[in-house]
């Protein structure tokens, strides 16, 4: 083989971790799908983590609501989405933050 990554999908955005950890291991992180249960405060803020500089897709499962609780602490639910999947509307949420991510 020629040793040829895929081109990385938006290198400008990208740019402070490529200097980190190089194309392949962006590449890595882009082919990644990371499956997330119940979309409690910590796993969220890991997934935001994991978002941010690019991961290829994730999952949320979780069968909860949205309950007044949630809004005190989990930055990825709002008002709005009291009585709503929780996962569901997290999901919305993390996607606004990277849209070449998908959720």
């Amino acid at each position: 083989g020629g040793g040829h990554s895929p081109p990385i999908v938006n290198a400008a955005r990208y740019d402070r971790q490529l200097r980190l950890w190089g194309d392949q291991g962006q590449v890595l992180l882009e082919k990644a799908h990371v499956c997330l249960i119940n979309a409690q405060p910590c796993g969220i803020e890991t997934l935001k983590n994991l978002v941010l500089p690019g991961i290829g897709r994730f999952t949320i499962v979780d069968n909860y609501l949205v309950t007044e609780n949630d809004l005190s602490n989990n930055f990825f639910v709002e008002h709005s989405d009291i009585g709503n999947n929780r996962g569901a509307a997290c999901v919305r949420n993390l996607i606004e933050m990277n849209p070449d991510v998908k959720g």
